[in-house]
């Protein structure tokens, strides 16, 4: 069968999926200069691509004016890959935890440089957390972020770990000992962290090979959620993922 696609196009939109595609092949943040030196166009005209960009979500521009992989591109590429798999397969623990402790349950996957929410189940409270799919998250300030930075490989967090400790002025190795006190607990919790009067508990998925590839992450209220070592809230979240980890296991 002919697949080749025959006729005009837009010349424009394909000068602007280019460029997503040069950006989406680097391991970093780029400045409008390295683009425009990459993709050989001029910064007045990249600019005007990279403002629709970032209003779109497909890029996004941090305070140093440095560009990246924003999150609407980034829950398309999760929705056509591996995260596909891990949602449909995530999706009744979603439910069931949510349903367990009426409170905000979501899915994340590391997405080069952070993790990303790719499924959430809300609570059915009125106030609702706010989470969104596809918005990037933060390394040090999140449980999701934390369990990630804690098992994967040093090289594949190094960069955007430090950059992430630096932004918040947190202190490497008081870090690290969190890390360390994570890996040996099997999940991470926070308090009051990232929102105040709200807490978190997360725990990794792993794949056939040992690596961690999501994590399931609980967020109430203070107070309200038991985050006790014992509490039916971490025994229940810990055996969905271990069930998880167990199914994804079992596929290789």
């Amino acid at each position: 069968m002919d697949t080749e696609m025959r006729g005009q196009g837009i010349q424009s939109l394909e000068l602007g999926i280019n460029i997503l595609i040069k950006i989406g092949e680097m391991d970093k943040s780029l400045s409008i200069t390295e683009i425009s030196d990459m993709c050989g166009i001029s910064k007045s005209k990249l600019h005007r691509y990279l403002t629709s960009f970032c209003r779109t979500g497909f890029l996004q521009r941090d305070s140093s004016l440095q560009y990246s992989i924003g999150p609407a591109l980034v829950a398309i590429g999760n929705n056509a890959n591996i995260g596909q798999d891990i949602k449909d397969l995530a999706k009744p623990s979603l439910i069931k935890l949510r349903d367990l402790v009426n409170e905000t349950v979501f899915l994340s996957v590391w997405a080069g440089d952070a993790p990303y929410p790719i499924d959430i189940e809300e609570s059915r409270r009125q106030m609702t957390i706010g989470i969104k799919v596809g918005y990037k998250t933060s390394i040090v300030l999140t449980t999701t972020g934390r369990l990630f930075a804690a098992f994967l490989p040093e090289k594949e967090v190094q960069h955007y770990l430090h950059k992430d400790l630096l932004e918040h002025h947190m202190d490497p190795d008081e870090f690290q000992m969190e890390l360390s006190s994570i890996r040996e607990m099997g999940y991470s919790v926070a308090d009051d962290i990232l929102v105040p009067g709200l807490v978190a508990v997360s725990c990794p998925v792993f794949g056939s090979d040992n690596r961690i590839v999501a994590t399931i992450t609980i967020v109430g209220i203070k107070g309200v959620l038991d985050l006790s070592s014992d509490s039916q809230i971490i025994t229940s979240l810990r055996k969905e993922c271990m069930k998880l980890t167990d199914v994804l296991r079992s596929e290789q």
